[in-house]
């Protein structure tokens, strides 16, 4: 048995629930405990420590933490043949675990304990995606990893398998998945799928159990491409596909309507907002809060380092939150407590992993607070140098701000 004890702590539980509220957090064999403290537990001095649930970065592509800065006045086309279009998608095996401890670094020291990682090389092999997870399983992290598939060619991706080169490959992915990571399928997007591709896809996740995750109407273009092709709205298309359900994430959804969003709400499917990546590369507003209010899961991320430039989950969320007030009606902002659910993972109640992170309340973010300021004080002026700890299930990746994996300290001391 392990036991972490944070005597004093303030606690902001999550999920409904942030109200700060002073208190022992007990975590024992990685999961948030209760009842008397176990002999020989680890105490930690947490009177100046504030603790939350820590968070879940959905949505991001490693490869590109190698690929910052580029294409900076560029919409999503121009962006894509520029960011990929001088070797990332050709990556060796040292690249690619160059690029993955990268992303894991900044993810870790801003708070992060999960990731989705929509991994991109053209053409996929089985090589780059075992050595994607094998970098995966160096960092400590909790990793889904969706292969990402296309069957349509474009300026930025011209080395296209056929379709049946495809599925085959995803079955074989899915029958022996490398070590350390959940793997799923990721097909890029509709409009650069053909209909049997995302059919197949649809089909190989239901027999192995596997997730699905794929890029939706980033674009208003990539709506208009979707509509022309398939002569319905891109959700309905996608739904009589077998592409929705409670494993089935669809990232940005910066242009659907409100019959679209009530469809996702129905069958489960989960929303990925990525307000940095949406606001880099000019692509609109997500609804996010019509989509809270209709009932659709919603998850943030990062998106990739290239049309993002950090890794950095708190700015993430916190522009979730500011992004709706440029353009969007006073009904549609978000407030900080919606966007710090929508940012972590589960709330910090007895039984749940201790997936947490800790910052120092001594922090200028934190100067002459108010209770009923300490979410909005969190995400607005919060960094990531006010964090001390990160635990993922009950394990320090930071502790007293430092990463614990050696292999991350060498590309990010």
């Amino acid at each position: 048995m392990t036991a972490l004890l944070f005597e004093g702590a303030t606690l902001l539980p999550g999920g409904d629930d942030w109200a700060p509220r002073a208190l022992d957090v007990l975590v024992v064999d990685g999961r948030i405990a209760s009842g008397p403290v176990p002999a020989g537990a680890t105490r930690i001095d947490a009177r100046r420590l504030l603790l939350l649930p820590a968070f879940v970065n959905a949505h991001t592509h490693s490869p590109e933490c190698l690929a910052r800065g580029r294409a900076p006045m560029a919409r999503l086309d121009e962006w894509l043949a520029a960011a990929y279009g001088a070797g990332q998608d050709a990556l060796n095996a040292a690249a690619i675990r160059q690029a993955i401890l990268i992303t894991a670094a900044e993810n870790i020291r801003a708070g992060s304990v999960a990731i989705t990682d929509h991994f991109r090389q053209m053409p996929l092999s089985p090589a780059a995606v075992r050595t994607a997870g094998a970098a995966w399983a160096e960092t400590g992290m909790r990793v889904k990893l969706a292969a990402m598939m296309r069957d349509i060619a474009s300026p930025s991706a011209d080395l296209v398998p056929d379709t049946q080169a495809a599925l085959d490959f995803a079955a074989a992915l899915l029958d022996d998945p490398p070590p350390g990571v959940t793997i799923g399928l990721g097909p890029s997007a509709p409009q650069r799928c053909t209909d049997a591709l995302l059919a197949g896809v649809a089909e190989l996740a239901r027999k192995r159990g596997a997730f699905i995750h794929l890029h939706l109407c980033e674009t208003a273009l990539d709506r208009e491409r979707c509509v022309a092709r398939f002569g319905r709205k891109p959700v309905a298309h996608l739904a009589a596909l077998g592409l929705a359900g409670p494993d089935v994430e669809y990232a940005h959804c910066v242009h659907l309507d409100d019959d679209e969003l009530g469809l996702m709400a129905e069958a489960g499917t989960l929303m990925i907002h990525n307000p940095v990546a949406n606001l880099r590369l000019g692509s609109g507003i997500a609804p996010v809060a019509r989509a809270a209010a209709a009932g659709v899961r919603i998850a943030v991320g990062t998106d990739g380092a290239g049309s993002n430039d950090t890794q950095c989950m708190l700015e993430a969320a916190k522009l979730a939150c500011l992004f709706p007030r440029a353009a969007r009606p006073d009904s549609e902002w978000l407030t900080p407590e919606a966007a710090l659910r929508f940012a972590t993972g589960a709330p910090l109640l007895a039984g749940a992993p201790a997936d947490m992170i800790a910052l120092s309340l001594d922090a200028p973010a934190f100067a002459a607070m108010r209770p009923d300021e300490m979410a909005a004080r969190l995400l607005y002026a919060a960094r990531p140098r006010d964090i001390r700890h990160v635990l993922g299930a009950g394990h320090f990746l930071l502790r007293d701000g430092e990463l614990t994996a050696a292999p991350l300290r060498e590309v990010h001391p």
